[in-house]
């Protein structure tokens, strides 16, 4: 996931998923698109790794299969019939085993709790097939729970403490179930990549849930965070934020009453690789981002710098906040100076490069 912040307080009350319905849960399922967009494919295959053969259909309103064929076949390819249908044959033949009535597709695993290889993972559930542009894109159509379970040991590790594994699981169901911007679009309602939240379903070999990553999901089931009354639609989180984060409204523009800036004690603490940075602007290059910014000082001659009390932003983050937030004074050509606001400069400062999801002390 994308660097995002989370602070969330006592006004934030936990619901259970029945409670109050998600905008992007049908029946408990997700839609998660796995190739869409650039990465659409020209043909897709899966392959059995627990279960044998598939059904074939489509998924209705409700998310539920329809089935119309089946198969025992245990690797298949899906690919565009060229005439506005998706056929499916035998992996590595011209055999077609079925074509679909339209430009969607629906393809279920055989069999209880299936485990079914794509790109070099396994993912639970079902798929779905759309028509893009004579492209596949490809969704996983799978439980929510699954779902949770196939994000957290991406966005964190899984042999971190179960405390921290149960927040992640709480933040990754909310994030998941805000009201979708995908939906529209391409007809999933969350990606599998740093886009939204990284999902890689059942895993890789070593690259998988630990037991302790699906009890933190287990022992949350249904659980998702709501502010007055509604499913909060910025579950965000980090990777980590340079000591602090920072309210929303100064960020984004708009004020919520859960993403309140604050100090974070705990970053400290850990060790994090390529967490010091620094950049060099010239005279000519500082002048003119301060003149991008409306802060008129001619032609920078020397800069100070100045302890203060106020956050200030840093970076190419905006969420980023220094140890010891600073006001930059700017000594233009002249006799007097200018102040500038640390957020008009990407001065030399501390940024976290991407690590696993840490969810701060305030959630935890």
């Amino acid at each position: 996931m994308k660097k995002r912040f989370l602070a969330m307080f006592a006004v934030v009350t936990f619901f259970i998923l029945s409670a109050v319905p998600a905008a992007a849960v049908v029946n408990d399922t997700i839609k998660v698109g796995l190739r869409y967009g650039s990465s659409a494919m020209t043909s897709a295959n899966l392959e059995n790794d627990v279960g044998e053969g598939y059904e074939f259909g489509y998924f209705d309103s409700d998310r539920n299969f329809v089935s119309l064929e089946w198969t025992d076949e245990t690797t298949i390819t899906m690919s565009p019939s060229g005439h506005g249908t998706i056929q499916v044959t035998v992996t590595g033949t011209d055999e077609v085993l079925y074509e679909s009535d339209g430009d969607t597709l629906g393809v279920l695993p055989s069999g209880r709790s299936t485990a079914t290889w794509f790109r070099g993972y396994r993912y639970p559930g079902g798929f779905e097939y759309v028509l893009s542009g004579g492209l596949l894109n490809v969704i996983n159509v799978v439980d929510l729970e699954e779902y949770v379970k196939g994000v957290i040991p991406y966005e964190m590790s899984g042999s971190w403490p179960l405390a921290a594994l149960e927040a992640q699981a709480v933040c990754a169901r909310t994030y998941a179930c805000r009201d979708s911007k995908h939906f529209s679009t391409y007809g999933f309602d969350v990606c599998n990549g740093t886009d939204c939240q990284v999902y890689n379903g059942l895993g890789s070999g070593s690259s998988a849930a630990t037991d302790r990553s699906n009890q933190a999901v287990d022992n949350t089931a249904g659980l998702m965070l709501y502010y007055d009354g509604y499913l909060v639609q910025d579950a965000v989180y980090h990777a980590s934020n340079g000591g602090a984060t920072e309210d929303s409204k100064n960020v984004w523009g708009t004020d919520k009453g859960y993403l309140k800036g604050k100090s974070d004690p705990y970053e400290a603490q850990t060790s994090i690789p390529n967490y010091q940075w620094s950049v060099t602007y010239t005279v000519d290059e500082l002048s003119w981002i301060l003149d991008q910014k409306g802060y008129d000082v001619g032609t920078v001659q020397d800069v100070l710098s100045q302890n203060t009390h106020r956050q200030a932003m840093c970076g190419p983050s905006p969420l980023l906040v220094p140890e010891a937030p600073k006001l930059l004074q700017v000594r233009p050509a002249g006799p007097s100076f200018t102040a500038a606001p640390m957020e008009s400069l990407s001065a030399a400062c501390a940024f976290p490069s991407r690590a696993a999801a840490v969810v701060p002390a305030a959630f935890m």
